[in-house]
């Protein structure tokens, strides 16, 4: 009997390609592509992400802030001969380490991340794209030159990866005074009247009310933007839990391993 395990594996495998002096090379790949395939993916999506993205926006390489802020998102493309399969792109910059070719010294070496997936699971990846480029902005720090990128920084990469996509992960959002929702990404979060913690695993949303002093008008608004939330991202399937006693919310946050300027979490 098969069994559907929600919490598997989602994306179908990472091919990680890099511009080298001679051209775009295949430095990590997991999926059932072969090499050519892997190759054409990564000369198409470079090819086009690349008119997009100009090497030279750089000043300073050496500048972590100024590398981390070439990181962008790109697709869903198409793969050549696999009409089941789907591939999402980032872009980002590392240093090198040697190269003949002077711009890339100068400048860095290009690089583009494929999530491949299911076409199956196209769904689950749009609830989760304007998650992707800011969460792989967390995990992908260490990624600072190319000889970061060996097997086991980028095995470490898709894993993290999946985790996001298999919903073992929990998001966090806040609602704006115009009951517009927004999601928050880190472990550091500044200080806001509201704070929704949505654990998938647990079939939770928790509505943290930080102000104790929030008119009826405001919490009419959260309430109905977390019911929104919990029918439009999660189904319905989530359980809606209001906690407005800071000690409560300081254990939540402290479970999740959330950090909120302000709240002591003992």
């Amino acid at each position: 009997m098969e069994i559907n395990d929600p919490y598997a594996p989602k994306l179908a495998g990472l091919i990680v390609s890099s511009f080298a002096d001679s051209g775009p090379d295949i430095v990590f790949n997991n999926t059932e592509l072969a090499e050519d395939e892997a190759m054409i993916l990564a000369i198409k999506g470079m090819t086009v992400i690349g008119l997009d993205s100009p090497l030279d926006v750089i000043e300073d390489i050496n500048d972590e802030e100024e590398r981390r802020a070439t990181i962008q998102q790109f697709g869903p493309f198409p793969i050549k001969g696999r009409a089941n399969l789907k591939a999402l792109a980032i872009s980002f910059v590392v240093k090198a380490e040697k190269s003949a070719d002077l711009r890339i010294m100068t400048f860095g070496r290009f690089c583009v991340i494929f999530l491949i997936y299911n076409q199956e699971d196209t769904r689950l990846m749009l609830d989760s794209y304007g998650l992707i480029e800011p969460y792989f902005t967390i995990i992908s720090r260490d990624l600072v030159s190319d000889k970061d990128l060996n097997p086991t920084n980028l095995s470490g990469v898709y894993r993290r990866m999946n985790m996001l996509f298999q919903g073992v992960l929990p998001r966090v959002f806040t609602v704006t005074d115009k009951g517009v929702i927004k999601e928050l990404i880190g472990k550091e979060i500044m200080h806001r009247d509201v704070f929704l913690i949505a654990d998938k695993k647990k079939k939770a949303l928790y509505t943290l009310l930080i102000d104790p002093e929030m008119s009826v008008w405001r919490k009419r608004k959260i309430y109905q933007t977390a019911s929104n939330l919990n029918s439009h991202l999660y189904r319905q399937k989530l359980s809606i839990t209001t906690l407005t006693e800071l000690e409560e919310i300081a254990n939540i946050l402290k479970r999740y391993n959330l950090s909120v300027e302000g709240i002591s979490l003992g």
